[in-house]
């Protein structure tokens, strides 16, 4: 009979266990049995132009009248509905279903005051453009910088004149 020594390590134990973890929760998380579930986003743009902010939502998809855009003080929320593809009482045997339907919302308060009343939007191919006007308090104005010769410049001009 042979007895063969073999150094103990419990770090390898250790690792293998963490592998083992690792590997569960990859199959069971990561891979889900119908797809990815759907979740929504509403990817945006938002960037400040001299009359106020501009904001592109990209909504590919989804008829106008599925939008609602409200105003609260300094914020503007956009609700979107994304429409079922498959009829929902259809029996379907999914083999990959990553294409959902569903609401998603997303709000942006604005840091400078904005004119709701004069909020301006367009849609076109699934991009939804909104212009949002600032109040005048809050834009930048452009002050003149008026220059008036001390006294003792005018005496030495004068002096030079003669």
């Amino acid at each position: 009979m042979t007895t063969t020594m073999v150094r103990f390590d419990p770090w390898r134990e250790m690792m293998s266990l963490r592998e083992a973890m690792d590997r569960l929760f990859e199959q069971t998380f990561v891979r889900p049995f119908f797809g990815t579930p759907f979740n929504p986003t509403l990817p945006l743009n938002v960037y400040e132009t001299d009359q106020g902010y501009q904001v592109q939502a990209l909504l590919p998809g989804v008829k106008p009248e599925d939008i609602d855009l409200t105003v609260q003080e300094n914020t503007l929320t956009i609700k979107a509905r994304y429409p079922a593809l498959v009829d929902e009482g259809k029996q379907v045997n999914w083999l990959l279903h990553e294409i959902g339907s569903g609401e998603c919302t997303r709000s942006i308060t604005f840091a400078k005051p904005i004119m709701a009343d004069q909020i301006e939007t367009h849609y076109e191919h699934g991009l939804l453009t909104i212009s949002v006007p600032v109040s005048e308090a809050s834009r930048p104005k452009r002050i003149a910088i008026t220059v008036s010769q001390p006294e003792p410049q005018k005496e030495l001009a004068a002096a030079g004149a003669r």
